[in-house]
Protein backbone atom coordinates (compact mmCIF):
# COMPACT_ATOMS: atom_id res chain seq x y z
CA UNK A 1 0.00 0.00 0.00
CA UNK A 2 2.64 2.22 1.31
CA UNK A 3 5.12 1.72 -2.32
CA UNK A 4 2.19 3.21 -4.50
CA UNK A 5 2.28 6.91 -3.28
CA UNK A 6 6.06 6.18 -4.98
CA UNK A 7 4.67 5.61 -8.45
CA UNK A 8 5.99 8.91 -10.30
CA UNK A 9 9.53 8.40 -9.50
CA UNK A 10 10.34 9.43 -13.09
CA UNK A 11 9.12 12.81 -12.07
CA UNK A 12 12.18 13.09 -9.92
CA UNK A 13 14.66 11.45 -12.19
CA UNK A 14 13.07 13.94 -14.78
CA UNK A 15 13.39 17.00 -12.83
CA UNK A 16 16.85 15.94 -12.02
CA UNK A 17 17.87 15.98 -15.69
CA UNK A 18 16.52 19.12 -16.37
CA UNK A 19 18.79 20.40 -13.42
CA UNK A 20 21.80 18.80 -14.64
CA UNK A 21 21.36 20.46 -18.21
CA UNK A 22 20.57 23.56 -16.76
CA UNK A 23 23.58 23.24 -14.58
CA UNK A 24 25.87 22.22 -17.68
CA UNK A 25 24.30 24.88 -19.90
CA UNK A 26 25.45 27.26 -17.17
CA UNK A 27 29.21 25.94 -15.99
CA UNK A 28 29.75 26.30 -20.11
CA UNK A 29 28.24 29.23 -20.95
CA UNK A 30 30.24 31.63 -23.18
CA UNK A 31 30.75 35.52 -22.91
CA UNK A 32 29.21 35.64 -26.54
CA UNK A 33 26.22 33.83 -25.36
CA UNK A 34 25.99 35.75 -22.60
CA UNK A 35 25.84 39.03 -25.04
CA UNK A 36 23.49 37.87 -26.51
CA UNK A 37 21.03 37.31 -23.91
CA UNK A 38 21.36 40.46 -22.67
CA UNK A 39 20.76 41.86 -26.55
CA UNK A 40 17.34 39.94 -26.71
CA UNK A 41 16.32 41.29 -23.09
CA UNK A 42 16.74 44.63 -24.35
CA UNK A 43 15.00 43.93 -27.43
CA UNK A 44 12.22 42.67 -25.21
CA UNK A 45 12.59 45.53 -23.49
CA UNK A 46 12.02 47.52 -25.96
CA UNK A 47 9.47 46.57 -27.23
CA UNK A 48 7.44 46.17 -23.78
CA UNK A 49 8.38 49.61 -23.26
CA UNK A 50 6.78 50.44 -26.76
CA UNK A 51 3.61 48.63 -25.90
CA UNK A 52 3.87 50.34 -22.83
CA UNK A 53 4.15 53.84 -24.35
CA UNK A 54 1.10 53.23 -26.62
CA UNK A 55 -1.12 52.38 -23.67
CA UNK A 56 -0.12 55.07 -21.97
CA UNK A 57 -0.63 57.67 -24.35
CA UNK A 58 -3.84 55.95 -25.54
CA UNK A 59 -5.26 55.84 -21.63
CA UNK A 60 -4.19 59.58 -21.59
CA UNK A 61 -6.15 60.66 -24.95
CA UNK A 62 -9.13 58.63 -23.02
CA UNK A 63 -8.93 61.01 -19.75
CA UNK A 64 -7.77 57.55 -17.95
CA UNK A 65 -4.61 57.34 -15.36
CA UNK A 66 -1.56 56.83 -17.45
CA UNK A 67 1.39 58.14 -15.79
CA UNK A 68 2.49 55.21 -13.91
CA UNK A 69 2.01 53.38 -17.48
CA UNK A 70 4.53 55.98 -19.24
CA UNK A 71 6.83 55.72 -16.23
CA UNK A 72 7.05 51.44 -16.81
CA UNK A 73 7.24 52.65 -20.42
CA UNK A 74 10.09 54.95 -19.65
CA UNK A 75 12.03 52.89 -17.71
CA UNK A 76 11.99 49.79 -19.52
CA UNK A 77 12.67 51.69 -22.89
CA UNK A 78 15.87 53.22 -20.96
CA UNK A 79 16.57 49.42 -19.41
CA UNK A 80 16.28 48.05 -23.15
CA UNK A 81 18.60 50.86 -24.11
CA UNK A 82 21.05 50.66 -22.26
CA UNK A 83 21.13 46.46 -22.26
CA UNK A 84 21.67 46.94 -26.13
CA UNK A 85 23.60 49.74 -26.41
CA UNK A 86 25.84 49.31 -23.04
CA UNK A 87 25.85 45.36 -21.99
CA UNK A 88 28.69 45.72 -19.85
CA UNK A 89 27.92 48.49 -18.07
CA UNK A 90 24.72 46.93 -17.30
CA UNK A 91 25.71 43.57 -15.85
CA UNK A 92 28.14 45.62 -13.81
CA UNK A 93 25.40 48.27 -12.54
CA UNK A 94 23.21 45.00 -11.39
CA UNK A 95 26.23 43.27 -10.00
CA UNK A 96 26.98 46.22 -7.76
CA UNK A 97 23.55 46.93 -6.90
CA UNK A 98 23.65 42.97 -5.72
CA UNK A 99 26.58 43.96 -3.57
CA UNK A 100 25.23 46.77 -1.99
CA UNK A 101 22.26 44.87 -1.21
CA UNK A 102 24.16 41.91 -0.03
CA UNK A 103 25.93 44.49 2.32
CA UNK A 104 22.82 46.34 3.95
CA UNK A 105 21.46 42.28 4.20
CA UNK A 106 24.41 41.12 5.76
CA UNK A 107 24.90 44.46 8.42
CA UNK A 108 21.02 43.77 9.56
CA UNK A 109 21.78 39.86 10.16
CA UNK A 110 25.11 40.87 12.25
CA UNK A 111 22.54 43.67 14.00
CA UNK A 112 19.72 41.41 14.70
CA UNK A 113 22.40 39.21 16.40
CA UNK A 114 23.79 41.42 18.55
CA UNK A 115 20.18 42.43 19.62
CA UNK A 116 19.35 38.85 20.18
CA UNK A 117 19.03 37.92 23.78
CA UNK A 118 20.11 34.35 25.89
CA UNK A 119 20.83 31.39 23.97
CA UNK A 120 19.19 30.88 20.32
CA UNK A 121 20.13 27.70 18.31
CA UNK A 122 22.05 28.23 15.02
CA UNK A 123 23.76 32.16 16.81
CA UNK A 124 27.45 31.27 14.90
CA UNK A 125 25.26 30.18 11.50
CA UNK A 126 23.79 33.27 11.56
CA UNK A 127 27.02 35.22 12.71
CA UNK A 128 28.95 33.42 9.91
CA UNK A 129 26.15 34.34 7.61
CA UNK A 130 25.97 37.57 8.06
CA UNK A 131 29.70 37.91 7.72
CA UNK A 132 29.77 36.13 4.50
CA UNK A 133 27.18 37.93 3.05
CA UNK A 134 28.95 41.40 4.17
CA UNK A 135 31.84 40.16 2.39
CA UNK A 136 30.26 38.61 -1.00
CA UNK A 137 28.97 42.48 -0.75
CA UNK A 138 32.33 43.57 -0.85
CA UNK A 139 33.56 42.00 -2.85
CA UNK A 140 30.88 42.29 -5.86
CA UNK A 141 31.41 45.93 -5.05
CA UNK A 142 35.22 45.65 -6.15
CA UNK A 143 34.78 43.09 -8.27
CA UNK A 144 31.73 42.57 -9.91
CA UNK A 145 32.55 40.65 -13.23
CA UNK A 146 35.03 38.45 -11.06
CA UNK A 147 32.77 37.85 -8.29
CA UNK A 148 29.62 37.30 -10.80
CA UNK A 149 31.45 34.87 -13.00
CA UNK A 150 32.47 32.39 -10.13
CA UNK A 151 28.54 33.02 -8.83
CA UNK A 152 26.93 31.79 -12.00
CA UNK A 153 29.37 28.93 -12.41
CA UNK A 154 29.00 28.44 -8.54
CA UNK A 155 24.95 28.20 -9.26
CA UNK A 156 25.82 25.75 -12.53
CA UNK A 157 27.29 22.98 -10.20
CA UNK A 158 25.24 23.59 -7.39
CA UNK A 159 22.40 22.82 -10.60
CA UNK A 160 24.23 19.95 -11.47
CA UNK A 161 25.30 18.73 -8.03
CA UNK A 162 21.24 18.89 -7.47
CA UNK A 163 19.91 16.85 -10.74
CA UNK A 164 22.17 14.30 -9.89
CA UNK A 165 20.51 13.89 -6.46
CA UNK A 166 16.74 14.07 -7.69
CA UNK A 167 18.01 11.49 -10.20
CA UNK A 168 20.05 9.06 -8.14
CA UNK A 169 16.87 9.51 -5.67
CA UNK A 170 14.14 9.25 -8.56
CA UNK A 171 16.60 6.08 -9.44
CA UNK A 172 16.21 4.77 -6.05
CA UNK A 173 12.95 5.03 -5.29
CA UNK A 174 11.84 3.16 -8.49
CA UNK A 175 14.16 0.58 -7.38
CA UNK A 176 12.27 0.33 -3.93
CA UNK A 177 8.85 0.21 -5.29
CA UNK A 178 9.80 -2.38 -7.68
CA UNK A 179 10.99 -4.23 -5.11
Amino acid sequence: MEKQKFSNWWFLALNGAVFAVFGLLILFFTEEFIKTILLWFGIAALVAGGVLLFAGINNIRRDKAGAMVLMEAIIALATGLALIFFPEASVALFLILIGIWAIITGIIQLVLLVNLKGQVPGKNLFLLNGLFTVLLGVALLFNPFGWGVFLVKLTGLAALLFGAVLIWFGLSVRRYRES
